[in-house]
């Protein structure tokens, strides 16, 4: 699936992390002509957050009232045989991550996801587990990069990936 529909809830870092990260996205998608993508960690996907732009940012506006800026962990990198997750970094799945998560979906009227596996994507494609060896015996498997949310933004995450825009920055206070 190169497609996706809807909006989605994005935690995007900033400063050294997201020069560091963007890098490692652009050179990925250079060396393997796949998408180039905004760094991010996803908080709710595509295809969950279906309405019209004005009830998402009504929404999203709710959900930062309920919020405080806190912190990511990025720890391992890993691979799927998904086109959205072909190479990715975990997070630490700490209990704040899935209170944010658990605390969005009420926000959005979605049931509880409890397989919900916070990542920083770092490719997507259809490539194969040879090729994405070879990228994580590259940039090697473990990390230890933090960075702070201190603001949730909501992407229109319709059509292609180039087609994907930021619709607002929502800051936490």
């Amino acid at each position: 699936m190169t497609k996706a529909e809807g909006y989605s809830i994005w935690l995007i870092p900033s400063g050294d992390v997201y020069q560091e990260l963007a890098k490692i996205i652009s050179q990925l998608s250079e060396k393997y002509s796949t998408p180039n993508f905004e760094p991010h960690v996803t908080l709710i996907g595509a295809g969950e957050l279906v309405g019209t732009e004005e009830e998402m940012l009504s929404k999203t506006s709710k959900l930062t009232d309920l919020l405080r800026p806190f912190k990511i962990k990025l720890i391992k990198a890993d691979y799927f045989d998904e086109y959205f997750r072909c190479v990715f970094i975990r997070a630490e799945k700490t209990k704040e991550i899935t209170e944010v998560n658990n605390i969005a979906r009420a926000t959005f009227n979605l049931k509880l996801d409890p397989e919900y596996m916070p990542h920083f994507s770092l490719m997507y494609g259809d490539i194969n587990p040879e090729t994405k060896e070879k990228i994580l015996a590259d940039l090697g498997k473990e990390f230890d990069i933090s960075f702070e949310v201190n603001s949730l933004h909501l992407f229109s995450t319709t059509g292609e990936v180039n087609d994907w825009h930021k619709v607002k920055e929502f800051p936490l206070s």
